[in-house]
């Protein structure tokens, strides 16, 4: 018996030091590797999906931006009439010296918006594309605003801007005699201040332009009516379907 148990005994001590050797013999990286097992992969899946695609700028803004292209019709022949908008101006009024004087402004703190019209005519030479512009707040316009004038080139050398000032007209006329394109300012005041640095293109943006009483007109002053006929950017007005409306910075295209 007590031989047997001997036995079983020294089988025991050879298994433990079998064990010793294994480990002794596996060295550090064995348990490091135990200790410390080697973490996943980060798949290059999961790593794209956390980055957020960011969207492309928008594209610049090409001027000028086309406001009116319609057709005219009447006074025997047919005209072609396009409106546009040009760049913004910051601290720089319209380019007729008496208008500051004339009104009261101070430009450094207007911004002015050139709107150019452009027509072609069969009709004489001698006459030319006359019409009104008027310009008002529309439903977005905050009512914080400055006071919005039209001006256009003086019709006569002795003629007086602002008679109602500090007041702006809200409407201008032209008469593009001897050319077939004309220049009007739309400004407004006070958009330069401490609060609004750089003036405030997006007021400007929601103004509305009325282009009504388009006529043919010789240098004689006599007048003939236009019509407008097929539009294809901007609306004609609800009131009035020989008008022309249309939001100064956001033209409408149909």
């Amino acid at each position: 018996m007590s031989s047997a148990r001997e036995h079983r005994r020294r089988r025991r001590v050879t298994g433990v030091l079998v064990v010793a050797a294994v480990l002794t013999t596996s060295g550090c990286g064995f348990l490091d590797a135990v200790a410390h097992p080697a973490a996943a992969p980060v798949s290059a899946r999961s790593s794209a999906d956390s980055s957020v695609a960011s969207a492309p700028p928008p594209p610049p803004v090409r001027y000028p931006v086309p406001l009116v292209a319609a057709t005219l019709t009447g006074a025997g022949s047919g005209a072609a009439l396009t409106v546009s908008a040009d760049q913004v101006r910051t601290g720089i009024g319209p380019s007729i010296p008496q208008v500051a004087d004339d009104c009261g402004l101070d430009l450094a703190s207007v911004q002015t918006v050139p709107v150019v019209f452009a027509s072609t005519t069969s009709a004489r030479v001698t006459d030319g594309l006359a019409a009104h512009l008027t310009v008002t707040p529309g439903p977005a316009t905050p009512a914080d605003i400055g006071a919005v004038g039209v001006f256009f080139e003086p019709v006569t050398a002795d003629e007086v801007y602002c008679p109602d000032a500090p007041s702006l007209p809200a409407t201008g006329s032209f008469h593009a005699r001897g050319t077939n394109r004309v220049t009007g300012y739309v400004v407004l005041d006070h958009a330069v201040t401490a609060a609004t640095p750089q003036g405030r293109d997006d007021v400007l943006a929601t103004l509305q332009l009325r282009i009504s009483s388009l006529r043919l007109r010789s240098d004689t002053g006599a007048e003939q009516p236009l019509a407008v006929g097929a539009v294809t950017t901007g609306a004609v007005c609800a009131d009035d379907p020989d008008a022309l409306c249309v939001p100064l910075g956001r033209p409408v295209s149909r």
